[in-house]
């Protein structure tokens, strides 16, 4: 009799040696997807379709786990996906596989977004292979940081991959830091005045005793202690959002650094940003770092025209995060079984 499947634990506990026992390509590719569903997503929402084929994977968005009121134009939901893809592709290369992403620009069929086609080879992409490991450790961490600058080293290799990736990724200039901090907090203020955005995030986090597969812990929110209706608890606060800007205040003031990741808002600039990003978050867990993301300065036109003045890159902003090293561990968020995500 298996075990019962637990959504904060299950999903990570892999074997890699049942892979070499399994007979079939369908299956393999079915071993596989266990990585890219552990990719993160915007109020882990999970919005991905996977579909097996003979020659690699289908990846499609699932509409129906959109975020219409903070994500309205889906591009958080579509770099979501692209981290799925990274991982997939990530996972591939360790098994040996090497994996070529055709981005969809026109689907053919509702919510197709791209297809990894797959080949064995014994070469293949070292840079892919060595961010394995890191799948299973990587996830949010929004406990304050420790104050402490990055070593010189860690930080070479950080700045390395960020810099190998310009129109993607801009580290942000210490004396733009308190200004990134009042939009943050802006933003923060005025989302959670509207009535519709408290509702949308009620949907979605829920108190620690759930078993819910998708969505935020209480715990992994930092609500306070002894709330166990998350959700009731956001509705009914109207002051939530000056409690939130004080709290991501503190822990932008923690952080060792700021990363902006910028794409054009189309499909394919998207998912490819998306793969982008897990790649520096895997390489972030791979050193030992960790991070959060402060969403909302991008989910307002108007505050993230003025981030994208203030950063200054040649793409908009479509995500912000902060890194930096926490004594304090949280738990990963839930995720569903493969077979849930599978078309």
């Amino acid at each position: 009799m298996k075990d019962r499947y637990d959504p904060r634990v299950s999903p990570w506990v892999i074997d890699d040696a049942d892979f070499y026992e399994l007979q079939s390509f369908d299956e393999q590719l079915k071993f596989l997807l266990q990585y890219a569903v552990l990719a993160p997503s915007s109020h882990n929402a999970q919005p991905w379709v996977f579909k097996a084929t003979a020659d690699g994977v289908e990846v499609r968005a699932d509409y129906s786990r959109r975020l219409a009121v903070a994500d309205p134009e889906d591009r958080e939901m579509l770099l979501g996906i692209g981290a799925a893809i990274a991982n997939l592709r990530i996972a591939a290369a360790h098994f040996g596989f090497e994996t070529t992403v055709l981005y969809t620009r026109k689907p053919d069929s509702p919510g197709m977004v791209a297809f990894v086609a797959f080949r064995e080879t014994s070469q293949t992409d070292p840079d892919l292979r060595k961010l394995f490991p890191a799948i299973k450790e990587r996830h949010t961490n929004r406990h304050p940081f420790d104050h402490e600058p990055i070593e010189p080293d860690v930080l070479e290799r950080v700045c390395d991959f960020v810099e190998r990736h310009p129109e993607t990724l801009r580290v942000v200039v210490p004396h733009d830091r308190q200004r990134i901090v009042d939009l943050v907090m802006l933003a923060d203020e005025r989302q959670m005045k509207n009535g519709a955005f408290r509702q949308e995030l009620s949907e979605w986090v829920y108190s620690g005793a759930s078993h819910r597969a998708d969505g935020i812990a209480a715990d992994g929110l930092g609500f306070p202690p002894g709330v166990s209706a998350a959700a009731d608890w956001v509705l009914r606060h109207v002051d939530i959002g000056t409690m939130e800007a004080k709290r991501d205040r503190g822990l932008i003031d923690t952080a060792a650094a700021l990363i902006v990741v910028a794409a054009e808002d189309d499909r394919v600039s998207l998912v490819a940003a998306g793969e982008i990003m897990e790649r520096l978050l895997l390489t972030i867990t791979r050193e030992g770092l960790h991070y959060s993301f402060f969403n909302s300065p991008v989910e307002i036109i108007e505050l993230r025209r003025n981030l994208w003045t203030l950063i200054g890159t040649a793409r908009p902003p479509q995500l912000l995060l902060r890194v930096g090293r926490s004594r304090a561990r949280t738990r990963p968020m839930p995720r569903r079984p493969v077979s849930d995500v599978m078309a």
